[in-house]
């Protein structure tokens, strides 16, 4: 007789929001959802949310035990976000079914990058507020999972079903200028800086390769790591980082203050002996990635980003599309999503060459 529930393990970085679920083995597998609106993106540092929906008939609830080692966020006046602490992990997320009605329910969420296991364990149902990205955001790089098309709605689930590689129509033509700001910032503003457009400047970042700069060093390098360590520190699937040298970040509008950390909300988290991760003390977004071996380089979160142009930043940043960093941390775990995103890179470079 096949077991009545199943127990999930999800933790953080620092291991101080692990945690276990019980659940029916009846609502496997669990239905998770791939948001790209603008608040989620500044909320996670990443170019997207990915959230599972724990099934309100479970009854779930964490323990006060676990919520009092949570920092919470109030997102909206339904949701509120809860993140560690100490290494700043998006753990979960409490919705009220009417915010103005407590009595008619609610439900908690769970971001799907803190479990153990993914593959067998939830599906991802769709892409959602493409809208918001201007360009598609990483749903571009996600077409599909397992060769199943994911639905791409333009808000909420069936709302309009976008194309693959749509574009907004109001996304602006980008001119670039060396006199360019590109303001980053999370969801609460606690933190925000700006970054200038590379010069030659940029090239002293780090060894004479620079390869951080693309596309004869008009553009920053971006690319996709799914590490265990990012995405348990982020709680999403995989997070964004573009590599920008130090001497290209300020601390003001006009570029009088330069890069010094901490600032504003900004927490640090040193996760191993040469590196360490920040992330908002307030709304908990991922903001940066350091090390002692290039310290005038620093790991920008791409979903901090507000480009004018989309969530993507393309005429700030060139992806990197031969690779997901650090796949084989990933693929004993999400093997489906992992193929899914290579495959996806794969046919987004080769569109991008037939434009």
């Amino acid at each position: 007789m096949a077991s009545e529930t199943k127990t999930l393990k999800a933790t953080c970085l620092c291991g101080t929001a692990a945690h276990t679920l019980n659940l029916p083995s009846s609502v496997f597998p669990l239905k998770a959802y791939i948001c790209h609106c603008n608040s989620c993106r500044h909320t996670t540092g990443a170019l997207f949310l990915s959230i599972i929906l724990i099934p309100e008939s479970t009854s779930y609830e964490p323990s006060a035990e676990l919520l009092n080692k949570l920092v919470p966020f109030q997102f909206s006046k339904r949701l509120t976000y809860y993140h560690c602490a100490t290494c700043g992990a998006l753990t979960l997320q409490h919705c009220w079914n009417d915010a103005s009605d407590p009595s008619k329910g609610h439900n908690w969420d769970l971001a799907t990058g803190s479990l153990e296991q993914a593959d067998g364990v939830f599906e991802v149902q769709c892409h959602e507020h493409i809208a918001d990205t201007l360009d598609g955001g990483f749903s571009d790089f996600l077409p599909s999972i397992n060769g199943k098309s994911l639905p791409r709605w333009t808000a909420n689930p069936d709302s309009e079903d976008l194309p693959l590689y749509w574009s907004s129509p109001s996304r602006p033509q980008i001119t670039p200028s060396s006199s360019d700001n590109l303001h980053a910032h999370c969801k609460c503003t606690g933190v925000e800086f700006w970054i200038s457009r590379p010069s030659e400047r940029s090239k002293q970042a780090a060894d004479k390769s620079c390869w951080w700069l693309q596309e004869n060093g008009t553009k920053f390098t971006a690319g996709v790591c799914s590490c265990n360590s990012c995405r348990l520190d982020c709680g999403q699937e995989m997070i964004q980082w573009a590599f920008v040298p130090t001497v290209d970040i300020s601390l003001d509008e006009k570029g009088e203050k330069g890069y010094e950390v901490p600032f504003g909300t900004l927490r640090a988290y040193q996760s191993s002996g040469d590196v360490t991760r920040y992330f908002c003390g307030a709304c908990g977004a991922t903001v940066f990635f350091t090390c002692d071996e290039r310290k005038d380089l620093v790991d920008v979160a791409v979903g901090m980003l507000d480009a004018a142009e989309g969530a993507r930043a393309e005429s700030w940043l060139k992806f990197r599309t031969g690779r997901v960093s650090y796949r084989e941390d990933a693929v004993p775990r999400a093997e489906s999503f992992v193929l899914g995103v290579e495959n996806g890179l794969k046919q987004f470079a080769e569109h991008q060459q037939q434009e």
